[in-house]
């Protein structure tokens, strides 16, 4: 069988190399046989032809290749598994009404194509393919959705041991870091500020210097200049020291995006913040404000509501999560054997 699966990736390969190439009038060929039905390359080329373009741009050389070679397998495999869930499907005798195809593509035709019946027509034509074959293709889909979720709605019971278990294993999954419940007030720097005029100091020069007329020039002192808004912060720090509420204060000053609602930051953990203002916000208290802090973009004043240290979450707190992460996990096995079963009683033949 791999040697089969070689083969075929083989004729693949150079089928999918004069696709990327765009090479006119290429031949197609048998890729599989899954009980009588042919898969053809050019039905594996049309799976993952959305894929190609970002391999393409992501990729290169021989590692482009081996991408290309294994969206091919992983595309055949998906192919074959399709077929044997509808040769299952019609052996079962089910019957699929047209009225459920027709308002499928309805929806199709109202979500993507704005209602517009004739641009789809326009745009199946472009891709070479008829109402009729589209009417095949989405018939096949949701029959092959219908069956999986038929399996994944047979009852799968997770039991409490299994939930504990799992919860003793992966203790790693449930700790949460050091949180705090954060609101901010960025002030951000005046866009330009008057120099202060340059003052020179008095210059010493020797007696043979200035004799000479030769004193050297000192360099003028520039006063740093004042920035109003830099005031403006401290004025907000003053008012919070003597009581004013945060949050009012926030909504009328801050320049930051979460202005309107009193510079709530919600609950953050480490590392969201720059450095700077992470260090100061994780060491403040709850209840605590931090001082004026200057950075390259502004004055940022923090203010800590609440503070959660680093702990694990509880059972109790995860034990839905788990349960409901435990029946995917069964369901997904229940598919896979299912597939597999499919598999072992169909006659299946790679080219």
């Amino acid at each position: 069988m791999l040697k089969l699966k070689q083969i075929c990736l083989t004729g693949l390969a150079v089928f999918l190399a004069g696709s990327l190439r765009a090479q006119p009038e290429l031949l197609d060929g048998v890729a599989a046989i899954v009980n009588g039905k042919v898969i053809t390359f050019s039905e594996v080329r049309d799976y993952i032809q959305p894929a190609l373009g970002q391999l393409s741009r992501d990729f290169s050389g021989d590692e482009l290749r081996e991408k290309v070679r294994a969206a091919q397998l992983d595309a055949l495999n998906n192919l074959i598994d399709r077929q044997l869930i509808i040769d299952e499907y019609n052996t079962k005798g089910y019957s699929l009404p047209d009225n459920i195809v027709d308002t499928q593509i309805d929806e199709v035709i109202a979500t993507d194509f704005n209602n517009d019946r004739v641009v789809f027509v326009k745009t199946l034509q472009a891709e070479n393919i008829t109402m009729s074959q589209y009417r095949d293709r989405m018939r096949e889909r949701i029959i092959v959705q219908a069956m999986r979720n038929r399996k994944m709605q047979q009852e799968v019971v997770v039991s409490p041991y299994k939930i504990e278990k799992y919860y003793k294993e992966h203790g790693d999954e449930f700790k949460v870091d050091d949180q705090i419940k954060l609101r901010m007030i960025f002030i951000k720097k005046a866009a330009s500020v008057e120099a202060a005029v340059p003052v020179a100091p008095p210059v010493e020069t020797n007696a043979a210097e200035t004799a000479a007329g030769t004193a050297a020039a000192t360099p003028a002192v520039v006063t740093p200049p004042v920035d109003p808004q830099r005031k403006l912060a401290e004025e907000l720090l003053a008012k919070l020291k003597e009581g004013d509420n945060f949050e009012s204060l926030a909504k009328v000053y801050s320049a930051g995006r979460e202005a309107k609602e009193g510079g709530s930051w919600g609950w953050i953990g480490r590392n969201i913040l720059s450095k700077q203002l992470d260090a100061v916000a994780f060491g403040l208290k709850a209840g605590q404000h931090s001082d004026v802090i200057e950075t390259s973009e502004g004055y940022y004043l923090l203010f800590v509501e609440e503070v959660k240290p680093a702990h694990t979450k509880t059972l109790a707190e995860v034990r839905t999560e788990i349960q409901r992460n435990l029946l995917q996990q069964q369901r997904a096995k229940m598919q896979d054997e299912w597939v597999k079963d499919l598999r072992a009683k169909a006659y299946i033949r790679l080219f």
